[in-house]
């Protein structure tokens, strides 16, 4: 999907009572729509539904893209019940960042659920969660972007009551655990009531309120212990349903498109925006504790943009090297990213080892090389479809095969056997125009048969076929070039399909 509107949807929350809108609000679908906002955007089953909804009416996906930023346990007061594991998220924090890489040409706010931090109605916190609203209606009005707000969904307390998990009046302390009773009518209720009476400062304001209380009420009709939140806060993906059905009449959309939809496609579309929602927050960045990082957003899109035939692995966790095997000396987890360091001297090229092996695959990656007065300039590589050895100097991690080479020096060294392979008879290194010195390269390796195609940067660098009895299944190895200068490669992404269809995902005309 190529990125023309982003939608960052800033959390549903509960409040409201009042009613919808006097006619739809006049803001297109197109362009970059920004949505921030806590858990319950997060999860973002309404934010596919809507996606969907725009597709199957024809929407062009040339010309628009939903992001979702939201962010678990996020608000914008700053506040946090004392019994919360970790400081709540402000988005605040984060705000100016978002507005400056997303570039949105519309915003989508909803925040509330989070601000009361689960207690009774107090006027500080009130004048809180007033102050930070205020704050990011000015922040995103400044970027010249309309903004629409939306109302926290409500709360239901009756899932927890029958388990004894809300509180009476007179607590000594509250919390996401143990809710008031009565946070949705005397609260979130009048949080929703204060951003519906923003409207004549934002592009809009959108009831998600009332749609969900009046849902609810219909079903307990025939089922009493009907509910859309297990735990009274975060809606499942019917509570989702009616939220984006909220949405969309609000613009003007047809709401029943929701209901229209083919359930295999809302899926799909689903684990895209996941993907992408992943991608973004690393992106943006912020200060949640506990949240993997998501892919680096250009192998996201790549991974968008695969064959649905192909189904990705992620091949590193951004956390440690669970499923690889190497040299503990030279390899490292910072940052999130897999570095290849040396110091002193590396008697042999060193790999870093997937556990598995590979013989047709796609690979998608991001590889930067520190480069300095210090560093050496020497290439790393991908080592594919030859085999492990021990090489010079006890090392237990050595390659014999193909090495597919980046960063000052590319094309295919077939180590300890034909030495350079391609491109034929290259004397010296191989330079690519596409190459970014000193910083991140976006690389895809296609192996068919006995074809190895290879693009960094959207550049096709090489396409080669080889004698098949060269080539067999190995693990895949990140190298570190023998040397005795000091070196350092660093790897993010790592996203691997078996059995890949023909096509290139990266190729740019």
């Amino acid at each position: 999907m190529n990125p023309r509107i982003l939608a960052v949807f800033l959390s549903l929350s509960t409040a409201t009572t009042g009613s919808l809108f006097a006619g739809p609000i006049e803001v297109p679908l197109e362009g970059t729509v920004l949505f921030l906002g806590d858990s319950i955007t997060h999860s973002g089953h309404y934010v596919s539904d809507i996606e969907a909804v725009l597709l199957e009416a024809g929407a062009d996906p040339e010309r628009f893209e939903l992001i979702n930023l939201g962010l678990p346990s996020e608000g914008v007061t700053g506040l946090s019940e004392p019994a919360h594991p970790f400081p709540r998220p402000n988005v605040h924090e984060r705000l100016d960042r978002a507005l400056a890489k997303v570039k949105p040409d519309v915003v989508f706010a909803c925040y509330g659920m989070n601000d009361g931090i689960y207690y009774p109605f107090g006027e500080d916190r009130f004048a809180a969660y007033q102050a930070g609203m205020s704050k990011l209606i000015e922040k995103v009005k400044a970027t010249g972007a309309p903004l629409i707000l939306i109302t926290p969904p409500p709360f239901d307390p009756e899932p927890l009551r029958s388990q004894g998990k809300v509180k009476g009046a007179g607590a000594e302390s509250y919390s996401w655990m143990e809710i008031y009773e009565n946070y949705d009518t005397e609260v979130l209720a009048k949080y929703s009531e204060w951003v519906l009476a923003q409207a004549d400062r934002v592009a809009g304001v959108i009831d998600a309120r009332t749609p969900v209380l009046d849902y609810v009420a219909d079903k307990r009709k025939t089922d009493p212990d009907f509910t859309l939140s297990n735990d009274g806060v975060h809606l499942n993906e019917e509570g989702h349903r009616v939220l984006a059905k909220a949405i969309l009449a609000a613009l003007g959309r047809d709401p029943e498109g929701v209901e229209r939809l083919d359930r295999e496609m809302r899926k799909r579309i689903h684990a895209d925006q996941v993907v992408m929602h992943n991608a973004w927050i690393s992106h943006v960045g912020h200060q949640r504790p506990g949240t993997r990082p998501g892919l680096p957003l250009g192998i996201a899109r790549a991974v968008v943009d695969l064959p649905k035939s192909e189904t990705p692995k992620i091949l590193f966790n951004g956390q440690d090297l669970k499923g690889w095997e190497g040299d503990e000396n030279y390899w490292s987890i910072e940052d999130g990213v897999i570095v290849g360091r040396n110091e002193g001297t590396v008697p042999s090229s060193t790999y870093l080892f997937t556990k598995g092996d590979h013989r047709e695959f796609r690979l998608l990656f991001e590889v930067k090389q520190t480069v300095s007065p210090e560093h050496s300039t020497m290439h790393s590589a991908v080592a594919a479809l030859g085999e492990r050895i021990e090489d010079e100097g006890g090392n237990a991690f050595g390659f014999r095969g193909p090495l597919l080479m980046f960063c000052h020096d590319w094309g295919i060294w077939d180590a300890h056997r034909r030495n350079r392979i391609e491109p034929a008879n290259q004397k010296g290194g191989f330079k690519v125009a596409s190459e970014k010195k000193g910083d991140w390269n976006r690389i895809e390796i296609l192996v068919r048969g006995n074809r190895i195609r290879f693009v960094n940067n959207g550049e096709l660098v090489f396409d080669f076929t080889d004698r098949p009895k060269m080539l067999r299944a190995s693990p895949i190895g990140l190298q570190l070039h023998k040397n005795q200068k000091p070196q350092e490669y660093r790897f993010r992404g790592l996203v691997l399909t078996e059995k890949p269809e023909n096509e290139l995902v990266t190729l740019e005309p």
